[in-house]
């Protein structure tokens, strides 16, 4: 990350003429309609189950919700933002196994058929994470790996910030592929896939958003009003890639049908938003870094509220949705706080190394369990929201500075190592 950019001056010709190009490479479509998943439960022997209990949640994890089967052993999910999902179903002691990665695309619908057919699940024991770690190395040197997203298809993605690629990497080969951005120095820097497999990011030192066609590997870049140094991106419960802009001090929405972007400024001056999720209470929720706050946008109406967590030396840093709350990471003062979505009402604990301790990147891992690092003390930290209890694991290699953290459909993390250049695996 970097706070200080020239910024230079473009010629009203050249932005129109750079206007008229991205208009001509991504044409005007309709907006993305929402889409749908149906389903029925079955039993081992192929009938239908009533009442079942039927678990989904977004595939990073961060929207779990609940629905029943009705008396035919069908349900249906409407309307539902296109993207990934992970969905199971369980009656009594019987289970299905969990479907990864289903597809819903906008304006259809998806289907699956869940068969009840072992007791007890054994999803624990396999996505129950030990805290052991691989690495591999970058294939860049000082490349200063940043985000990571996972795509539709397994691959592990991770901005090099410094190099101004994209990595794409294969867990099943371990093989690299990398995307050279266009923009010299763009530094490339948040990342997310949407449906389709294409992977969108922010170039934080450039000032625009890129696009990687799943198909073809092509590069498009778009570049907003105003803000130049987009942060961290999410596609919204209306379907929109939204962004945190640091210096700039907004927040943005690209739609991605028109490459069309709109800036909300952010109340407090000088906040640095930073990490962003999307709710399940519809918002999209913010870290203000410097501005020692969260933040929610509100999709349908554009307003941003303001909440203030408890204590001094507060700076917000990462965040995810889990349990009807917000868990995010307080870098300055050594703690992982929460913010309850019902009563809006702030729990702060102290890191297990202390005030020193620099959380950075969170993730919630396939069991409910709070992942994060402590960047001041090197160190990989569990936390278990039912019992509120920390473990700390150690990192795989010195001054790891991870920036955030991805889960993958088989429930495992996968880290960027900053300062060694290198990723990581929790398994």
């Amino acid at each position: 990350m970097r706070h200080a950019r020239l910024n230079l001056v473009i010629p009203i010709c050249a932005a129109l003429c750079v206007s008229a190009t991205l208009r001509a490479q991504y044409p005007k479509v309709a907006p993305a309609k929402p889409g749908s998943l149906a389903g029925e439960v079955v039993n081992a022997k192929g009938a239908p189950v009533a009442g079942a209990q039927i678990l989904w949640q977004a595939a990073d994890g961060s929207v779990p919700h609940v629905l029943h089967s009705d008396a035919h052993g069908h349900f249906r999910i409407d309307p539902l933002r296109a993207g990934l999902y992970e969905i199971r179903a369980n009656a009594g002691e019987a289970w299905s196994e969990w479907e990864h990665n289903v597809v819903v695309r906008p304006g259809s619908e998806a289907s699956v058929k869940l068969r009840l057919s072992f007791k007890p699940p054994p999803v624990a024991a396999a996505v129950e994470l030990k805290g052991t770690m691989r690495t591999w190395d970058v294939p860049v040197s000082g490349a200063l790996p940043h985000d990571p997203a996972v795509d539709p298809a397994g691959n592990v993605w991770f901005t090099l910030q410094e190099s101004g690629h994209l990595a794409r990497f294969t867990p099943d080969t371990q093989q690299w592929k990398l995307y050279k951005v266009p923009t010299a120095e763009s530094g490339p820097h948040g990342l997310v896939a949407d449906a389709s497999g294409n992977i969108w990011f922010t170039e934080n030192y450039a000032g625009k958003i890129g696009r990687v066609d799943a198909k073809s590997g092509a590069i498009t870049e778009f570049t907003p009003p105003t803000a130049k140094d987009p942060h961290t991106p999410v596609f919204g419960p209306d379907g929109g890639l939204w962004f945190t802009s640091q210096n700039s001090n907004l927040i943005g929405r690209m739609d991605v049908a028109t490459g069309r972007i709109t800036e909300f400024s952010v109340p407090t001056q000088n906040a640095h938003p930073y990490g962003m999720v999307a709710a399940e209470d519809g918002g999209l929720w913010f870290c203000e870094l410097t501005g020692q706050k969260l933040g929610r946008m509100d999709p349908k109406t554009d307003a941003v509220t303001e909440f203030t967590p408890p204590g001094s030396n507060v700076h917000p840093r990462r965040l995810v949705a889990a349990h009807g709350a917000i868990y995010f990471t307080d870098s300055g003062g050594g703690r992982l706080g929460r913010l309850t979505l019902a009563d809006k009402k702030f729990k702060m604990w102290s890191s297990p190394s202390g005030a020193d301790s620099e959380p950075y990147g969170i993730v919630l891992d396939s069991t409910g369990k709070i992942w994060y690092e402590e960047s001041g003390a090197n160190k990989l930290v569990r936390f278990n929201p039912s019992v509120e209890i920390f473990t700390a694991f150690p990192m795989p290699a010195p001054d790891s500075s991870v920036r955030n953290i991805a889960r993958d459909a088989r429930g495992r993390l996968w880290m960027p190592l900053s300062t060694p250049n290198k990723i990581a695996v929790v398994e």
